[in-house]
């Protein structure tokens, strides 16, 4: 016989066996998980996530538009044909097709 945790009752989450526990659960169709976020959550929440927003947010997104516009405006500054590169050019002849 091999040993296994599986063999002991030992799964992920149920590590082990206790006599006398009870647990228990609210469903998760009953649970309010925004109750009290406008009015009962404290200052230091809000601080918090401005300072987040601020600090950390901002700055990649300022610096992914910028990429982003920088990368764009140079496609199309380069994939422009400027009239003096083709100024020596003939016109093709009518049946040299």
């Amino acid at each position: 016989m091999r040993f296994s945790l599986r063999r002991l009752g030992m799964e992920w989450g149920k590590i082990g066996h206790q006599r006398g526990k009870v647990e228990y659960t609210l469903s998760a169709y009953q649970q309010n998980p925004y109750a009290g976020v406008f009015g009962e959550v404290s200052y230091r929440y809000y601080s918090r996530l401005f300072k987040t927003l601020i600090t950390i947010w901002a700055p990649n997104a300022l610096l992914g538009y910028s990429v982003y516009t920088w990368a764009n405006w140079e496609y199309d500054r380069c994939s422009r044909k400027l009239p003096s590169q083709f100024a020596n050019e003939k016109p093709a002849e009518a049946g040299s097709e």
